[in-house]
């Protein structure tokens, strides 16, 4: 299930999408089925143009990052830090891999937090598509060149997606007599992680961070289309589509 679910993100998810749709539309053409492609293809190009378009990006993202109300003054007595990818064999990354910058994001959330509660940190992320380097590791190491000693730091390093970084982290929550630990993750990723935690019967609070959604308003230039854009827009259909397949899970165990 876990490699039908990556290839499905990653051919439906991301601008392999898009690679599809222009495939289709070439069978339709050498199927002489005109119609057909020219359906086709006009979808590939509103769909890039839809999702690499701001107004469009904060409809798919903004009810995400609104559903839960993050709140770092509540009393709690743990941090989980839910790993958000690596970068692999950059020139930059010491021991062949570097947080991602949601990953940073995340880490630098928690750092703060933990600055004003002196609490133990959990790292979430494993090594999920057989790379040599396990995420947890590498957030752990982050957290210390930040400043955390690594007394106060707990590696879960053995799950690949987040509902393995909740199971195995209820385990440890449960050993060390943890009742109300706070989870930080970006804002997008809070609401499947909150229903992934209730599931397991963790008494969480939410600790968003690494927002997309900008208020303010639009300008002339968010007509145009942007890479960044595009991919928060994926990021936002992947939360969604999380979210359904744990709601399907949750009305099973009922």
């Amino acid at each position: 299930m876990f490699w039908l679910a990556k290839i499905f993100t990653y051919t439906f998810l991301s601008p392999g999408l898009f690679l599809a749709l222009l495939i289709l539309a070439l069978i339709a053409i050498f199927r002489d089925y005109r119609r057909g492609s020219i359906f086709l293809v006009t979808l590939a190009v509103c769909s890039i143009y839809l999702l690499s378009f701001k107004p469009a990006r904060d409809i798919i993202i903004y009810p995400l990052e609104n559903r839960y109300r993050s709140n770092p003054a509540a009393e709690i007595d743990a941090l989980i830090v839910l790993g958000g990818g690596l970068r692999h064999n950059t020139r930059d990354a010491p021991g062949g891999a570097a947080p991602s910058d949601s990953t940073l994001r995340r880490l630098h959330h928690a750092y703060r937090i933990y600055r004003q509660k002196n609490i133990s940190i959990i790292v979430c992320g494993g090594a999920p598509l057989g790379r040599a380097v396990n995420e947890g590791a590498v957030m752990a190491r982050t957290l210390e060149q930040l400043g955390v000693p690594s007394v106060k730091i707990h590696q879960e390093n053995l799950s690949r997606n987040t509902k393995e970084n909740l199971l195995n982290v209820k385990t440890y929550l449960q050993k060390q007599g943890y009742r109300r630990p706070g989870i930080v993750t970006s804002a997008a990723h809070i609401p499947r992680a909150m229903r992934t935690a209730a599931s397991f019967g963790i008494n969480a609070v939410p600790l968003a961070c690494d927002y997309k959604y900008e208020s303010g308003g639009y300008r002339w230039h968010d007509i145009f289309p942007d890479s960044s854009y595009l991919r928060d827009s994926f990021l936002g259909l992947k939360e969604y589509i999380g979210l359904l397949y744990y709601q399907k899970l949750l009305l099973k165990r009922r």
